[in-house]
């Protein structure tokens, strides 16, 4: 069964935060948000988990358990809640999230002993003998675990539904909002395009013919040049989808430089340090080739030394980041605030040179919403560093977890 990130209560974390605090203090549990895989993405801060299950996930085997038991949450039937024992001889009580394409994850307590009468210690010390763990501690940490009465637990559970259904519907909603705002974007850059559009058969028919006459004539290096606008045109003309493979976006960008170079001659050097791991990648479609774009045209090309441009990516937790650095002019804290700024409010800017830019970032925003997108850092005749970050996915749908240790 497929699993879904980037959910509504991410999205909403400064809202459900306090939400689960509250709850967490009331009830006096440590309620938590798990992903797909088991992992805790919010927890409340002024609640600690308690020392028994502390001592448990100590242990690597421990840990594993508790993360399974986590996992199990996100998979049981959604529509209602679940009260069920964990490995360890606790009770969990778990609602599962259902979003509109598959599971989104569970929200789930710990540290439950309910007051039934049918459970002693030695039973559920019995449950972990296997780990080794201190016996005493154990047994100590057990009885610091406040008991509740079940109705009190199914009480919290009729709570926890009702609000994961008021956050999903919530999701819902932003994501329509998203949509629209993409729908939005694409339609304001066709009717920019139109303005200027050239039929793109027309256009590659000319080129191929350019082409054709250089190689006759003997013009060595023209056809390639030729080729690589070819490609790169191609590129701007037949997008399609919103997203690409990190692997369709690198032939745009290395069209681009080898056409840069030729103009550039011995003043430009580029290095590429892009693992071939992550081509696979999927990533807003034109969005490197314009900040390569950018650090030529504005960078290196008024720089009077030797420029040099790199390129590089790197996984970063659940997020894929771009680096475009250049050793180039740089810009003075006035112009990079007024640039900054802008990319802030979401303009599109009056400047040609900033449009593919603004775009990469509008785009970003629409896609996956805050904390993605251009980050920029730059001195005045030290170069600059433009940073992009989106989540980390692939065609075949792996994430980031695929590619720990490679």
């Amino acid at each position: 069964m497929k699993a879904y990130a980037n959910t509504p209560f991410q999205q909403n974390q400064d809202i459900i935060q306090p939400v689960l605090e509250n709850l967490s203090n009331f009830y006096r549990l440590w309620i938590k948000y798990v992903s797909c895989s088991g992992t805790y993405v919010i927890t409340p801060i002024n609640k600690q988990q308690c020392n028994f299950c502390r001592l448990i996930r100590n242990h690597p085997v421990g840990y594993q358990r508790c993360r399974e038991t986590a996992r199990r949450c996100v998979y049981l039937d959604p529509h209602r809640y679940h009260l069920f024992p964990c490995h360890a001889g606790l009770y969990v009580l778990a609602v599962p999230l259902q979003g509109e394409r598959g599971p989104i994850g569970a929200l789930a307590t710990g540290e439950i002993r309910i007051d039934d009468g049918t459970v002693d210690t030695g039973e559920v010390l019995q449950k972990v003998a296997d780990l080794g763990l201190n016996r005493e501690r154990l047994s100590r940490y057990y009885e610091e675990v406040p008991v509740k009465k079940r109705e009190e637990i199914l009480l919290l559970g009729e709570t926890l539904y009702a609000i994961s259904n008021c956050f999903i519907r919530l999701g819902s909603a932003q994501s329509k909002v998203r949509q629209a705002e993409i729908e939005n974007a694409l339609l304001e850059s066709e009717l920019r395009a139109l303005s200027s559009q050239i039929n793109p058969h027309f256009l590659f028919n000319a080129l191929n013919t350019i082409q054709m006459f250089s190689y006759l004539e003997g013009a060595r290096r023209t056809p390639d040049i030729i080729n690589a606008l070819s490609n790169l045109l191609r590129s701007r003309l037949d997008v399609k989808d919103l997203l690409t493979s990190l692997r369709d976006e690198m032939e745009a960008v290395n069209s681009l430089l080898f056409i840069q170079k030729t103009r550039f001659e011995d003043r430009l050097q580029v290095v590429i340090d892009i693992p071939d791991a992550l081509l696979d990648a999927r990533v807003p479609a034109l969005s490197l080739q314009p900040l390569v774009e950018n650090a030529l045209i504005h960078g290196l090309e008024p720089y009077e030394g030797i420029g040099r441009l790199e390129l590089q990516a790197e996984v970063q937790g659940r997020d894929l980041i771009f680096h475009v650095r250049d050793n180039g002019v740089g810009m003075t804290p006035e112009e990079l605030a007024k640039i900054t700024g802008r990319l802030n409010r979401k303009e599109i800017f009056e400047e040609s040179g900033e449009i593919g830019m603004a775009n990469v970032q509008k785009r970003c925003l629409a896609l996956f919403g805050e904390g993605y997108g251009i980050r920029i850092k730059s001195e005045k005749n030290r170069g600059t560093e433009v940073t992009l970050r989106i989540p980390f996915t692939t065609g075949d749908g792996r994430k980031n977890e695929d590619f720990i240790g490679r």
